[in-house]
């Protein structure tokens, strides 16, 4: 019978792990492609991250799992660029958690691709009238025309998608982000 509660683990890390995919794939590929201009290769990256992070079970004993999967994207990413005709990776264990932990270490190339992530986690329709003001620069009135709404529908939405993003960035300890906005 020692076996079974081994078993029930693992199902149990299975589940979890799940969770973490389903909850982070799109919003890192969101960041991941802040870093390489590329959706393809954003995707690549983020899904060879969960694939070493699955065969590793190097989530396990992560205690701030965002944070660690925003920072080793950041990494793959920085890999990928220098590396992308020998396709090498780098491994996880080489950057201990101490490390990917440290909130303090924002940069201005940072700056964008986390708006990017943060952006992802908003409802559909308002990630989509934000991203449309903030990365393509459109005025109220054209996403108001592009989508088919009405000003006012995008001034809603954009408000919303402020507020959000402001609760989001100071539950995530990103407060210095918020300027950003």
């Amino acid at each position: 019978m020692a076996a079974e509660p081994h078993k029930n683990d693992h199902l149990k890390y299975d589940e979890e792990f799940k969770k973490i995919f389903l909850e982070n794939y799109n919003p890192l590929c969101n960041y991941a492609r802040g870093f390489l201009n590329d959706s393809e290769a954003a995707e690549d990256v983020v899904q060879n991250l969960f694939i070493q992070l699955w065969e590793r079970n190097a989530l396990i004993s992560v205690q701030n799992k965002e944070h660690y999967l925003l920072r080793s994207t950041k990494l793959k990413c920085i890999d990928y660029l220098r590396h992308r005709s020998s396709k090498r990776e780098i491994i996880l264990p080489e950057f201990p958690e101490k490390v990917i932990e440290s909130k303090s270490e924002i940069s201005e190339e940072d700056i964008e691709p986390m708006l990017l992530y943060f952006a992802s986690k908003l409802p559909p329709k308002t990630c989509e009238v934000f991203l449309l003001s903030r990365q393509s620069k459109l005025t109220y009135a054209e996403i108001a025309n592009e989508l088919g709404i009405s000003v006012k529908t995008v001034e809603n939405q954009m408000g919303r998608a402020l507020k959000q993003m402001r609760q989001l960035l100071k539950a995530h300890h990103f407060i210095s982000l918020i300027p950003f906005l």
